[in-house]
């Protein structure tokens, strides 16, 4: 009788164990709800804006008014990919469902694997460079973006799937090429925030260029980058914690030292380091200073920093700001750089 009356407890016990996880699980999936996913939907995007949250998946875009382009895409190497074929949402119907953009905003779009770009309200709009088959420029404007869910013509397409691709505005026969940086793929977050500025760098030494904000930052927030973000901490005058996030002088002085492979990707010119000469960076007001290539050779403790303490750096500092533990002194992060330069180059450089 007693093993009997044991046994009972026992399943009374385990009844009211499972009855408690049933419970359990059943708040838990009210406290923190998530979307299902159908059968045939491979991803899904949230988009934030104005207060509001829309999870979108595949199948939620598929039966949104949908267009067909063809779009190519300009590599930094100078090698275009594509034309390819999409299908997709112009940008502008997903962003309704938030609230719309307005002048004043733009849009921040974050991937699956952490790489970021934000878009201006004019470049959201296809304000955006166009090239011909050469890589010349053509024009800027005439194109929208779109969040393509179908591609067509691309081995990989799937896994980039979904992602931004630029397309012609007004049904012109020739696919449109822009750059390869704005074509963020396998998009996982579209969220509205405060308008961001766009600018520009000149680059001068042995070549000539411009960094603009876009390039620096796909490359600074790129993944698969060989040349990460470097976070430096280091403390004010008054002894407060300041946090600066960048990218190594180095790689920037990459793009005018002379040094490119023959595929075209920027490759830094060791060998006229050796020889000497001085990097120039200059502020807005015409301050400047000079550091030795010696030091700034492959050295990721001096950066252009485009964050403080995890946010753009204040319009006093933006948008560039030389910074990085091995700068001679704290005179020398200069602020709101507009130009670098190598100069006192090798003769015949």
């Amino acid at each position: 009788m007693r093993r009997n009356r044991a046994n009972r407890v026992r399943v009374v016990l385990a009844a009211t164990l499972a009855s408690a996880l049933v419970t359990l699980v059943a708040t838990a999936g009210a406290l923190f709800p998530s979307v299902a996913l159908a059968s045939d939907d491979a991803w899904q995007v949230e988009v934030l804006g104005g207060g509001k949250t829309v999870v979108l998946t595949q199948s939620d875009l598929e039966g949104m008014s949908a267009v067909t382009a063809e779009a190519a895409f300009l590599k930094t190497t100078g090698k275009i990919e594509g034309p390819f074929e999409f299908k997709g949402v112009y940008m502008e119907d997903i962003l309704a469902r938030v609230g719309g953009i307005s002048p004043s905003e733009a849009i921040r779009v974050t991937a699956r694997d952490g790489y970021a770009m934000t878009y201006t309200y004019s470049q959201v709009g296809g304000n955006v460079l166009s090239y011909n088959e050469s890589g010349e420029v053509l024009r800027t404007g005439g194109l929208a973006m779109i969040l393509a869910y179908e591609s067509g013509g691309d081995a990989a397409a799937a896994e980039k799937l979904p992602r931004i691709v630029y397309i012609a505005k007004d049904g012109s026969a020739r696919p449109p090429i822009t750059d390869g940086h704005f074509w963020t793929k396998a998009v996982a977050k579209i969220e509205v925030v405060s308008g961001v500025e766009d600018w520009s760098i000149k680059l001068s030494g042995v070549e000539q260029a411009l960094l603009d904000r876009s390039t620096f930052e796909s490359t600074v927030t790129c993944p698969s980058t060989p040349h990460p973000a470097v976070v430096w901490e280091t403390t004010d005058k008054e002894g407060n914690k300041e946090v600066y996030e960048g990218l190594p002088l180095w790689i920037v002085v990459s793009m005018i030292d002379g040094g490119d492979a023959p595929g075209g990707h920027y490759l830094f010119n060791d060998d006229l380091a050796r020889q000497g000469y001085k990097v120039r960076v200059i502020s807005r007001d015409g301050y400047s200073v000079d550091l030795e290539a010696s030091l700034v050779a492959r050295n990721n403790n001096i950066i252009l920093a485009y964050k403080k303490n995890g946010e753009p750096l204040p319009e006093e500092d933006a948008p560039l700001m030389l910074a990085g533990k091995d700068l001679p002194s704290r005179k020398y992060m200069v602020k709101q750089i507009a130009e670098l330069s190598l100069v006192d180059l090798p003769v015949g450089k």
